[in-house]
Order: structure tokens, then sequence, then C-alpha cells
């Protein structure tokens, strides 16, 4: 099978970018199982795995609003091609596209997901993210990571994780440094900004031994972090679509602090391999019972169900089903 794999950011990513990780690790799966898998990507991009990579110039910072020309780019013997951001236009070849956010309308913790803006090509990748989108009847499938790329360690140092879009308020960050000041608790902070003048005028000004900025963390030193927290904090305020850090943390073997907002109940075990909480004084009360989990209950959790794997053999399963029924027509 060919498929052809269209992402909207750069391949590999550098620090955070959670959808190009997705893209990467899929890429890489499909491959190893014997498919011919074509990259496009913005300029920039590589993939060891992939039979080739086709690059475009991105036209504006939203992918979204401003695609490129997908006809142009897929070469004309491909089976099916995977698209990784919103795509309006309905494809005359078999295709699936899988959207990670909330694309079109979001304002604050408002989400504005209208299921005219889809169409019966779009995936989503968790069943909340669909119905948040009004598409309940679309297919879903969870985000993967590859666990080789993250450490695993029993032993955990005295302090909450935070990690992500630092300034990107519906991930929670303000709340997650009240929760650590009221119960006097250390707060390592990491990820990248937004707004490049987040951390000189709003971020710097609160930071204090108890609270530190680890910087936009990758590779060794994210997996570190990662490993050696005693939980991630994730009071996430919106509907999140997946939340690829909570499995990033529990595959490392660190429980997850999070909320009941989107995904999380789909992917946190509440009471096994994290907590979930309705309002900020049940993260406290939870914040003391995090040595009952265990963290091979964490790692484990997340190697039967959100591996790049088990994410890949899903995708192909929907692959076939959709270069079938396109055959049937």
């Amino acid at each position: 099978m060919k498929i052809c794999i269209v992402a909207g950011g750069r391949i590999p990513c550098r620090f955070y970018g959670g959808t190009e990780r997705v893209v990467y690790w899929l890429v890489k799966e499909l491959a190893g199982m014997g498919l011919e898998v074509t990259l496009v990507a913005p300029k920039g991009s590589s993939h060891a795995q992939a039979h080739r990579v086709i690059t475009f110039r991105k036209t504006g910072n939203e992918i979204n609003r401003c695609p490129p020309d997908i006809q142009s780019l897929i070469p004309a013997d491909i089976d099916l091609v995977h698209i990784h951001f919103a795509y309006k236009e309905k494809l005359s070849i078999p295709a699936l596209k899988t959207v990670h956010g909330y694309p079109f309308h979001y304002t604050g913790r408002k989400v504005y997901a209208r299921p005219e803006e889809f169409d019966g090509q779009t995936s989503f990748v968790s069943d909340a993210h669909r119905r948040v989108c009004g598409l309940p009847e679309n297919p879903f499938i969870h985000n993967g990571l590859d666990p080789d790329e993250y450490l695993f360690q029993r032993e955990k140092n005295d302090y909450l994780l935070f990690l992500g879009k630092v300034d990107w308020n519906v991930k929670g960050l303000p709340l997650a440094m009240k929760i650590a000041q009221e119960t006097k608790t250390r707060l390592v902070i990491a990820g990248d900004f937004l707004d490049p003048h987040f951390f000189q005028n709003q971020l710097k000004p609160r930071l204090s031994p108890l609270v530190s900025y680890a910087g936009p963390v990758d590779g060794q030193k994210k997996a570190g972090l990662l490993a050696r927290a005693k939980a991630l904090i994730f009071p996430t305020l919106w509907p999140e679509p997946f939340g690829l850090v909570a499995i990033e943390a529990m595959i490392s073997g660190t429980p997850v602090l999070g909320t009941r907002n989107g995904a999380l109940p789909e992917i946190i075990e509440h009471g096994r391999t994290g907590f979930l909480a309705a309002r900020p004084s049940e993260t406290i009360d939870q914040l003391g019972r995090i040595e009952e989990l265990d963290p091979e209950a964490c790692r484990s959790h997340v190697l039967k169900r959100f591996t790049s794997r088990i994410m890949a053999r899903n995708y192909l399963e929907l692959y076939k089903r959709i270069i079938a029924l396109h055959g049937s027509h």
C-alpha cells in the first residue's frame, strides 16, 4: 500500500510540537509495517523512514486557513492520502483528514466547532473531540507515542511539572501556579511560547524559589524532567482534543493531575494512573495521594493503549476501509 502523509508543520519538530511528533511516529511505524510512505510537509522537513519527502512553502502561519495546493503535491501512484490538518476541499482519491484541534473558531475556553466545517473524510483524535465538533459518527483514533523516546524512573523528585505552550491559558498554567503556591510544592514549568514577549513581561516576574522555568525543552532534557517529576500537573480548562503530554508523562512512570475536560477521562485512569478533578480544591487534595499511584501501572497503561504502533495499526485498518469504500462507488 502506498500512503501519502501530509503534515502542516515541519517534520521532525523542534521543541514541543505535539501534532508533528505524532505524524513523525506514524510515518515511522507505517514504513516499518511495510507500507511505502510519502511525506508531504513544509520546507526543511525530512524523515529517514519515508520513501520520499516532498516539501512545500507555507503561505501563512495558520495552515488550516492557508493550506497548500494538496492536489498538485500528491504523487499519482498513491493509494490514499492522509492529511493532518483541517482541509476543506473534497479529494477525489481515497482520503482521510485528521483534525488535531479546533482549527476554525475558538475564543478563550469557548470552542466554536461547526459540523459543516468538516466532512465525511474527517477523523478526530478522541471520542470527546469528535463530539465537541458535532460529528459523533465520524471515526476517531487516539494518538500514540514511541516509548523508546522516553525514560522510565520509579524514584521521583519532589516537584510538579507543567509542560506545554506556556502562555496558552487554556492549558491552565495560572491554575497550576496557584496550586503550587497554596500547597508550597515546587513547580517546574517547561515549554515554549506563542508570544515571544511572554517570558520577559509576564512569566519572569512570577518566578521564585518555588516556581522555576526550564525553557523550551526537547529530547533527553524533556524526557528527564518527565521521568523525575512526582506528577505532571495538567489543569486544562478547555475540551482537550487529546492531551499528548499526559501519555508522555505516564510512559515515564509519572502520574497526571488533570481535569475532567475533553479527552482526559479517556486517557487517564482515575485513581490508577492519575487523578481527575472538577475543581482546584480537588487537585490540592489529590496531590497528597500521588504516592498511592504505581509508576509501573502508569507505564503499562500507555504500553497497552497509546503507543505509536497501536495508533498506526488502527489507522491502517481505517485506510483499508476507506479504500474499499471508495472502490465500491
